[in-house]
């Protein structure tokens, strides 16, 4: 299973800025581990805003709710959450609509 994933700071929840850059390098950090380890396959930082994004690939939704509970930054995220298919599976969905 694959999941886009879009995460951004909540307005207001950080405030301190040292507390701040200690936050983010230990999320930076778990995320380096989660690539190392295979489940997140693709993406990054943005560059406008403070967030990321990047394409999880996890076994099962118990397990992509652990990794995302298991976050340093879960409680001060906005997270969304797309699960991903294929084009394969998306134009055999739109030939079952055309009969």
């Amino acid at each position: 299973m694959k999941f886009l994933v879009v995460e951004k700071i909540r307005p207001g929840t950080m405030t301190d800025s040292i507390e701040f850059a200690k936050l983010a390098g230990e999320d930076l950090k778990y995320k380096i581990d989660l690539e190392k380890n295979g489940k997140i396959v693709s993406g990054g930082p943005f560059l406008d805003i403070v967030g990321d994004f990047y394409v999880l690939e996890t076994s099962t939704i118990e397990e992509m709710g652990e990794i995302f509970f298991e976050s340093p930054s879960n409680l001060l995220v906005e997270r969304e959450v797309h699960p991903l298919g294929s084009f394969k599976d998306s134009y055999e969905g739109m030939k079952e609509l055309a009969m």
